[in-house]
């Protein structure tokens, strides 16, 4: 079904400097995205995206947002109208990107509705609005539009074995016995990896969907690169950058109270089965398998 779907896509977005792109993605200079040609719900479309090992796109930079409405414009397809990831949080009574971030409001995304209204105007779903207004605007979540799906650039260059590419990166999802964090770690190098790092959302959900899509979940927990720096509540991945604290990283304990909860023994990260694979603070000396990263060969 999906191979027909993609036998469909219509935008080809074209770009000066090169991204490596999944397949059937094409590059925007600033992203990777594919558009099917199928008017679905907002919902459906965000489905047939995660089909196609990608999200409904986040246009929440200049470049990104001015790139896509670009090439829509210069092949006539804004005179449809694009799904992409913004709704509206009636708990947080604001508009979120997926990753929760807000949606700025205003110059220069959003649009005007009918009679001089700023958008968001009527609706809790965003999409690009057709006709001659290339900006965002607000519909009702059961219009069937056509849609803009995002994917994260896979990895340059091949993988050696046992890795094997996932999104941007190289990875072995070691099948070894369970081993402490410094053990792990030692398993990963002697195969000329690391515990795996992400520096992106996006990254992130791809791993932790592909974890899913492979029947993985059966292997629990997995040991990644991040520690916590003594009792600073500083917790770093192992090229030192920081791990961004709160969601969409990190697991929930119990109702309303998210991880990490105890930087007085717990000083190492993993992937969790029970929060989703999310991060959660571990033991060190804790057994799980570990999850490694090396980099593409050229």
């Amino acid at each position: 079904m999906w191979q027909t779907r993609l036998a469909t896509a219509s935008l080809l977005l074209v770009v000066a400097h090169a991204l490596n792109c999944p397949e059937n993605y094409h590059e925007i200079g600033s992203g990777c995205v594919l558009a099917p040609a199928e008017r679905l719900p907002a919902l459906e479309a965000q489905s047939l995206c995660h089909d196609l090992q990608g999200e409904l796109a986040t246009l929440d930079r200049c470049d990104i947002f001015t790139d896509a409405v670009h090439y829509l414009e210069e092949t006539g397809a804004m005179y449809n109208s694009y799904w992409i990831r913004g709704t509206y949080s009636v708990t947080r009574d604001e508009w979120q990107w997926r990753d929760g971030s807000v949606v700025a409001m205003g110059a220069p995304f959003w649009g005007t509705a009918g009679g001089g209204n700023w958008e968001p105007y009527g609706g809790d779903c965003a999409a690009i609005f057709n006709g001659d207004n290339p900006y965002m605007g607000a519909f009702g979540c059961i219009a069937e539009f056509l849609h803009i799906c995002e994917g994260p650039p896979t990895a340059e260059g091949h993988c050696n074995l046992p890795f094997t590419a996932v999104g941007s990166q190289c990875l072995s999802f070691e099948g070894s016995a369970l081993q402490s964090w410094e053990a792990s770690r030692n398993i990963c190098q002697a195969d000329g990896g690391d515990l795996v790092t992400f520096d992106n959302c996006e990254q992130f959900g791809v791993v932790a969907n592909y974890i899913l899509e492979q029947d993985l979940q059966h292997i629990h927990q997995y040991w990644v690169g991040g520690y916590l720096v003594d009792l600073t509540k500083h917790w770093f991945w192992l090229d030192g950058s920081s791990i961004p604290m709160g969601l969409p990283y990190w697991g929930q304990f119990n109702p309303g109270k998210l991880l990490p909860d105890n930087p007085t023994v717990e000083w190492c990260l993993e992937l969790g089965y029970e929060y989703r694979h999310r991060f959660n603070d571990l033991d060190c000396l804790e057994l799980r398998r570990p999850l490694c990263m090396a980099s593409p060969v050229e």
